[in-house]
């Protein structure tokens, strides 16, 4: 297998930039460099050269020996100056030799995989967490990455295992039957794991928005300050404000942070009839895009809210804009003004408080597609399982706990498609 190298830091030019060496050539690095051998884990200083014996830079060096580092290989990190042709130097040299080539995207982690230092479940949870804006993202990434999947997937499998080795022992004595006592214990760590999975199931939903973000479309006629409420809390005149009716025709996005939530805001078209070809198109995506929100905003500048009949059952905040011209009274309106700064906060503290309400108690969720697939399937096949005798038909049982093992496997490590680990390391950064 070639050794590796890539920046491990910023690609802009900075103080200081890491280059990570990782692979079974790593050792030679002094030799290619012409400095003394470091003791390992120590950092220490040398003058690094090129193969014409120029001086590249005055470097930091710190030489890991495998099998306990961030791959499972041997790694050295180069603490270089951060000018780009110090670095541009470095890699000249580096893929002049045999065996030696920059790292793909997240191949650094990809190895750390393959020798076992992380699963898959945790390797996400790595890219999660590099990506992560929120703290919300920061806490469900951190505890993906530190094994809290992990640790709920090998409890699953640990019992799958067990009722397995029940199952194999029946039928290689099959003229008994599984005792009444060991029967029960198998239906009820079957009905566990079951309840389980789907609790597991019924979150992922929650998983996937902290990921990517809830989903938040504002609603309501041309002109109710839909545009200048979306501009007032990005602070950046994203959204064409005028007098003028139907100026937003397409959705505009805005992703914001919420007390720690990954917001998606969305401005759309103002609802009304009209004979414009183009913006009867941008009501229709108005109103698709509100369908598959989690939240809908709904504006008006006076007392009436209506809106077209919907099938979500999203929460629903009705907000009356331009409330330094009038208040409304009820108690289920928000007002809120612009101009004046006013209402607004309390507004955002009721999206966020909602938000909260929806966060189970745990911090292991299924936030990716593979996940919640692997699940279903896992729960068709326990379901399918109780649909047969034990006693009589144990083979067909032991295959459906096959199927489920395989399925939760298949989350962590058990990974028999090569395409499959190159779609997750893709993802992530260079250097990583």
């Amino acid at each position: 297998m070639d050794t590796i190298f890539s920046s491990a830091s910023s690609p802009q030019k900075s103080a200081i930039k890491i280059i990570r060496v990782s692979g079974n050539e790593t050792k030679k690095i002094p030799k290619i460099f012409s400095f003394e051998p470091t003791q390992p884990r120590v950092a220490s200083l040398r003058k690094i050269y090129d193969q014409s014996n120029n001086i590249i830079d005055n470097a930091l060096i710190i030489y890991f020996p495998g099998p306990n580092t961030v791959t499972g290989e041997d790694v050295i990190e180069l603490h270089i100056h951060g000018s780009t042709i110090i670095e541009k130097k470095i890699y000249n040299v580096l893929s002049s030799i045999k065996r030696f080539r920059i790292a793909e995207r997240g191949e650094f982690t990809k190895r750390a995989f393959l020798n076992g230092i992380l699963d898959l479940t945790q390797a996400e949870g790595l890219n999660d967490l590099i990506n992560s804006e929120t703290e919300n993202q920061f806490k469900i990434s951190m505890s993906h990455y530190e094994g809290a999947l992990s640790s709920k997937i090998y409890l699953w499998r640990e019992d799958i295992i067990w009722l397995l080795s029940k199952l194999e022992a029946l039928i290689d004595f099959s003229d008994e039957e599984l005792p009444t006592e060991l029967e029960q214990i198998f239906n009820s760590k079957v009905l566990k794991i079951l309840e389980d999975m789907k609790n597991s199931l019924k979150y992922s939903s929650y998983g996937k928005r902290i990921r990517n973000g809830f989903v938040v479309t504002l609603l309501g006629r041309p002109n109710v300050g839909k545009s200048s409420l979306i501009n007032y809390l990005s602070d950046k005149k994203i959204a064409i404000v005028t007098d003028e009716a139907g100026t937003t025709r397409d959705i505009i996005e805005v992703i914001m942070d919420f007390e720690g939530f990954p917001v998606i805001l969305n401005d759309t078209a103002g609802i009304r009839n009209t004979k414009s070809q183009v913006e009867k198109i941008g009501v229709k995506r108005a109103l698709e895009k509100a369908e598959s929100s989690d939240i809908i905003l709904i504006l008006s500048d006076n007392e009436d809210f209506a809106y077209p009949e919907l099938k979500s059952k999203c929460k629903k905040f009705f907000v009356h804009t331009k409330s330094d011209l009038k208040i409304l009274p009820n108690k289920g309106i928000f007002n809120i003004s612009v101009k004046e700064n006013k209402g607004i906060e309390k507004l955002i503290n009721a999206i966020v408080s909602h938000l909260k309400s929806l966060a189970p108690k745990q911090d292991a969720f299924l936030t990716r597609k593979r996940h919640i697939e692997a699940i279903k399937r896992s729960i068709y096949a326990l379901n399918d399982m109780q649909k047969f005798d034990l006693n009589i038909n144990p083979e067909i049982a032991s295959e459906n706990l096959r199927i489920v093992a395989k399925e939760i496997g298949s989350m962590t490590n058990t990974i028999d498609v090569e395409e499959i680990l190159d779609d997750i390391f893709s993802s992530f950064c260079i250097g990583k």
